[in-house]
């Protein structure tokens, strides 16, 4: 289905960019110059990146998220991250998995053994916009809801690169990528509501993300 640049200059009218501020390094400025604002409303939120592999993956800036306001409701995440230093991550879906959990009305949990769908391996993106459009093209989401009008009836994680170093599908040290997470509808986290995103090797848990969600009413278009 196509859409035109009125229809996604609509959606865009009723959502806001979130930025949930985060450890920041000395590559945050590249993050935020590949396709972010930098007017966007900043909230201090949990952070937690654990290990229990060999390898290790770290947060290295921001994680930006887009919003329904009217809903008070994510639709889009995505979080920059790097390994650590002399390491490497094979981002195929047959050597990792993504789980995620969401604590809603503060009793009902929601959980998924394996939300990812793979890597945008070959290329390197300027902005999530871009990344999105390819996944979708691509076959890793089936809406994307940054320009579609449908919401999502799946949650899907992917990664896609920031800095590519060789157009490989290892994430290796020197080099950025963006764990995008495109929310369900059902799945969509509110304000106060609790989420845990969890990447996993062969070996073990390689980077666990907690979050509980800021006050997002609030953040203007």
């Amino acid at each position: 289905m196509n859409f035109t640049k009125h229809r996604g200059m609509v959606f865009w009218h009723h959502a806001a960019l979130a930025t949930f501020a985060l450890i920041t390094m000395a590559l945050t400025g590249t993050i935020m110059s590949a396709g972010f604002s930098s007017s966007e409303a900043v909230k201090d939120v949990l952070e937690k990146s654990v290990t229990k592999s060999s390898v290790a993956v770290k947060v290295i800036g921001k994680m930006i998220g887009t919003t329904q306001i009217t809903e008070n409701r994510v639709t889009t995440t995505a979080t920059p991250v790097t390994v650590t230093a002399d390491s490497f991550v094979n981002l195929d879906p047959e050597f990792l998995h993504v789980t995620y959990k969401i604590i809603k009305d503060s009793s009902h949990i929601i959980t998924y053994d394996n939300i990812y769908s793979g890597a945008l391996i070959g290329e390197s993106y300027n902005s999530v916009n871009e990344a999105m459009k390819a996944a979708k093209e691509k076959g890793l989401i089936k809406v994307n809801p940054l320009t579609d009008s449908e919401k999502p009836d799946t949650t899907s994680a992917f990664f896609y690169w920031v800095i590519n170093q060789d157009s490989n599908k290892f994430l290796q040290n020197n080099e950025i990528a963006n764990l995008v997470v495109v929310y369900a509808d059902k799945d969509r986290p509110a304000t106060s509501e609790y989420i845990k995103v969890q990447v996993f090797d062969r070996e073990g848990v390689i980077l666990e993300l907690e979050r509980t969600i800021p006050n997002i009413s609030s953040f203007n278009s």
